[in-house]
Parts: structure tokens; sequence; C-alpha cells
């Protein structure tokens, strides 16, 4: 029998009593930052492949994206287990990323990877970061489990399909924590958490934030106040009925993502289905990408025209915005008199839109101005409207000679 010198916080004793009472099929950890969920579900998962050591068990951890996947999840795992004198005892694919430790398999999955998620089976699966899944990729994984499955996130939207569908099941277990389950949270990290407070000390030190505090602090669900879209509906496709569609792209290099969708319109609806959304895209990376996609006319940003002409060499019909003053304001009131759909596998479009708001002024009066910030699909939405919707409709007007300045 092995025995392990592990420093454990309360999540782990309750995930294993969860386990070890036989009555859940998924298992949701919903917590704050540093509430220490993440290392503790490792934990977790290491001394289940212990105990279950003469049994073949097949466990795939995922999350959202590949790449997040791995400089997060798959990174930690293994830094566990040099922790816990296990590394040596495990055969370690950093190619596949799978870690054999005694009969347990364990695959780090993305789930873009969609050729390699098509007809997985698993005896386990554990969604990391679930807010970023969609209900679809949920069920996809359930279907093909025999035993059970972990969610765990920080309830970073108010509505969301996981306390729909899975936390309101008999067979769910739901575990709620806040850094104060970590006895081990690093002290400047604890500093920083605790700043969002909104005390009197954290307000007049500028660092109070209620939301912030809300999720990160607490670990619980809030309500964003000051909301540019406060509606919309989450479909499962691109309907094919809708035929008046182009693609919007808004490009950034290393802090800012390029984000780019297909957007339709019909009936007085906006529909939007995300296609791009990275950093660190070349000009060749944004080409390559296009080239996989449906064609159609693109509108993008007008700040860089060297790359605009640069994607328009390699064969596409792309032309950029043009603004004016007040565009910005006048394109986001054309968008909210639509309806919005968006569609499931949009999970970026879904962050902007639960994050996009107004600024306020320093007497907390909400301004008809947005935060330049979770903008990037919508700004290039909304350059798509700007150009190919709100001209045709303002051309119905009847203009007077003083509406075009002629006296």
């Amino acid at each position: 029998m092995i025995e392990l010198n592990m420093k454990c916080t309360p999540i782990f004793y309750r995930a294993m009593k969860a386990l070890n009472s036989g009555l859940f099929n998924v298992m949701v950890f919903e917590g704050g930052s540093r509430s220490s969920k993440t290392y503790s579900l490792i934990q977790f998962f290491i001394v289940y492949a212990i105990n279950n050591w003469q049994r073949t068990n097949r466990i795939v951890i995922a999350r959202k994206k590949g790449t997040w996947l791995a400089s997060t999840v798959w990174t930690d795992f293994k830094n566990i287990l040099l922790e816990l004198g296990l590394y040596n005892n495990c055969r370690i694919n950093n190619t596949l990323k799978t870690i054999q430790l005694y009969s347990t398999t364990f695959e780090f999955v993305g789930l873009d990877d969609v050729q390699r998620l098509h007809g997985l089976t698993t005896d386990i699966f554990w969604i990391n970061e679930a807010m970023e899944a969609s209900k679809d990729d949920f069920d996809q994984l359930e279907q093909r489990c025999s035993r059970f499955a972990i969610l765990d996130y920080n309830p970073s939207a108010e509505e969301h399909w996981i306390y729909d569908n899975v936390c309101s099941r008999e067979d769910c277990y739901f575990d709620h924590s806040t850094m104060l389950d970590n006895p081990f949270i690093p002290a400047n990290m604890k500093r920083k958490i605790l700043s969002y407070e909104p005390t009197e000390y954290n307000i007049k030190q500028g660092t109070a934030d209620k939301r912030k505090w809300m999720i990160y602090g607490l670990g619980k669900r809030a309500k964003i106040e000051g909301l540019i879209f406060e509606n919309y509906t989450i479909i499962k496709e691109m309907p094919e009925w809708v035929k008046r569609r182009w693609r919007g792209i808004d490009f950034g290099y290393t802090n800012d993502v390029t984000a780019a969708s297909d957007n339709g319109y019909l009936d007085n609806a906006l529909y939007i289905d995300e296609e791009i959304y990275q950093t660190n895209m070349l000009s060749s990376d944004i080409i390559r990408v296009l080239k996989e996609l449906p064609d159609r006319k693109i509108w993008s940003e007008s700040a860089d025209p060297r790359l605009v002409q640069e994607i328009y060499n390699a064969g596409f019909n792309i032309e950029p915005v043009r603004k004016y003053p007040g565009s910005v304001e006048a394109g986001i009131d054309f968008m909210k008199s639509k309806k919005i759909y968006i569609t499931e596998h949009s999970i970026n479009v879904k962050k902007e839109l639960d994050n996009y708001t107004y600024q306020q002024d320093k007497n907390g009066r909400w301004l008809n101005v947005p935060v330049d910030n979770f903008n990037h699909i919508l700004d290039e939405v909304r350059y798509c409207c700007m150009m190919e919707l709100m001209g045709r409709i303002l051309l119905q007007k009847n203009y007077n000679k003083s509406d075009l300045g002629i006296y």
C-alpha cells in the first residue's frame, strides 16, 4: 500500500466522501478563485488511481481549448506527481498528453479536438473550467461515460446550462467553496482577492470591485450591472435558412485576440457563430484559417490597412469598416434593437455578451459609452451591421437640404 504525504484541503475530503457514498453520477465544484478546486481534484484523481490499481481506468480531463489545458491542468498534474514522488512511477506522453499511473490512463483533451472526442469512451471525465464548455460538449462525454463525471468552475455568469441541467439533478453532488477552504493559499494571492471586497478602505484604495468579490472572493453567481446586451438566445447551430451572412474580423496580436464570426440577419434578428478567437495570430495564420472557412464578404477593423491589404491580396473579399463620430454608440444601439441568437459553441461570444458594460462616472451614473473590454467579437459584429444593415436602413429616410448641409 502506497503512503502519500499530502496536504489536503476540505474540498479533497468532501470529494472523497461524495464518491464513497455511491449516490452521485456527477459532481459539481463551484467556487471562488484560489479555493484549491483544481489542485484538490488532481489529488482526488491520483488517490483514485492508487486505490483502484487493480482495475483498468480511463479518465479524460478536458477543457474547452487544448492549448489552455496544456498550460494549466496538464502542467499542474505533472507538478503534483513530482511533489508526491510519483512522477517516475508514470508513463508520460507529452505529445499525446497522456499519463499512465499504474492501471489508470489519464487523457488530457481539448474540447475543440473534435476528431479525438468523436466516439471517445471513458470511465470518468472531468471538465475543468466547465463554464467555457457547451451543453453538447458535456452530453457527448456523459453518454459514453461508464462511471461518473466532475465539473468545476468559477461562477462567472448568473445563468448557465450547468445550473439548469446539471446542478438540479438528483444524482448530482454540489460543492461550493471559497479561498477560506484553502489553508495553503499564498498570502499575496489572498491579499489581492480580499482587496476586491467593497469595504470602506478598499473603496478609498480604488481596489473594490463588487462583482469580482462576489465571484472570486465569495464564489457566488453575480449579475453584472450596466450590461449593454441583457438578452440573447443560445441555439444549436446557425440556421441554414439565414441567407444574408457576412464575416466580421477584429485584429489583435499579443494581448488582444483576433476574433471573427459568421454573422447573419433575418426577420429583425442577428445570428452570430464564432469562428476565430485567438491571440498571437500572424497575418499568415489569419489567412490560413480563413481559407478553411466558407467564403464570405468580410468587414474588418480599419486600424491596420496593411493587414487588410495582405488579406485582400490573398484572394479574400475584405473591406475595412468606415467609422464616423458616434458610430460605436449608433452601432450598439442598432444591435440592441434586434433579437440576438448565438450558437452554443460560441463560448467567447457568450462571455463578451455577459461582460460588455457601459462606463460609469465618478458618481456611479451610467454613461452611454461602452467600456473598451470584452468587445472583440461584438466589435466585428457591429462592423457588419454598420456596413450592411444600418446604411440600407438610413437610406429609407427622405433627407432634406439641411440634413445634407445644403442651405
